[in-house]
């Protein structure tokens, strides 16, 4: 584990959990009262955690939400159609469909991987970054 790879985790990790944290400021003077900080402050925390752990690479964080990501990439069935107007216009609003449902199914286990990933780096955050001291190199 390099010192650099540790230090960008501290850097990206901290920016990212400063953009949450000013949301939650600005929700807060808005009239959104401490409640809304609150959440922003807790989703802070957790982004913190998560783009750490994604970072420093010494975990399975990264191999979790690559693994559950690549399940919304499916491939769908090919179409046998026939050769009229009729049966062009139905492979067209087909394929159409397929692409609207591979699509809405990425984007959901993207979301998923995201969330799921998100969750488990707050527990995985200490031992990594824990392992990251031990296994110190320069480069």
């Amino acid at each position: 584990m390099s010192i650099r790879r540790r230090t960008n985790s501290f850097i990206f990790g901290g920016i990212s959990a400063a953009v949450f944290l000013a949301v939650g400021i600005i929700m807060m003077i808005n009239g959104g009262g401490f409640a809304d900080f609150a959440i922003y402050a807790g989703v802070a925390v957790v982004a913190f955690t998560f783009v750490s752990c994604l970072i420093l690479a010494n975990n399975f964080i990264g191999e979790l939400v690559e693994e559950i990501f690549s399940w919304g990439f499916i491939s769908l069935p090919g179409l046998i159609f026939e050769l009229s107007l009729d049966g062009i216009l139905w492979l067209i609003t087909v394929k159409l469909l397929f692409w609207l449902l591979g699509l809405a199914l990425a984007v959901l286990c993207g979301i998923l991987a995201v969330v799921l990933g998100a969750a488990l780096s707050v527990f995985v955050y200490p031992f990594a970054i824990v392992k990251s001291f031990r296994e110190v190199t320069t480069v």
